[in-house]
């Protein structure tokens, strides 16, 4: 093998960047999707919507190095929504569930 022929390597590096880039999409789609469910749990069934905002926003946080910020943020706000949502339902007498 030459140094000017390609290596297995390099002829699979644009079906692993094409597969990284999907995961990375997925990641953002489910950092902003922890944030909006995060955000609708403030006002409606603070306990299941939370906690599963929180989790979204921890599996893009686990997915994701090019949306650091997007999944702090995500992850950030879930947990805020959280304990907002629960003070706000507490106070209010609204159901938890």
């Amino acid at each position: 093998m030459s140094a000017f022929e390609p290596d297995e390597t390099t002829r699979l590096a644009p079906a692993r960047a094409a597969r990284e880039n999907s995961v990375e999409t997925i990641a953002g789609l489910f950092a902003a999707a922890a944030l909006f469910a995060g955000l609708i749990a403030l006002a409606y069934h603070p306990l299941p919507l939370s906690v599963a905002a929180v989790l979204l926003a921890l599996v893009a946080s686990g997915m994701s190095t090019r949306h650091r910020l997007l999944c702090g943020l995500a992850v950030a706000v879930s947990g805020l929504c959280f304990v907002g949502g629960m003070v706000i339902a507490v106070a209010t007498n609204h159901s938890l569930w």
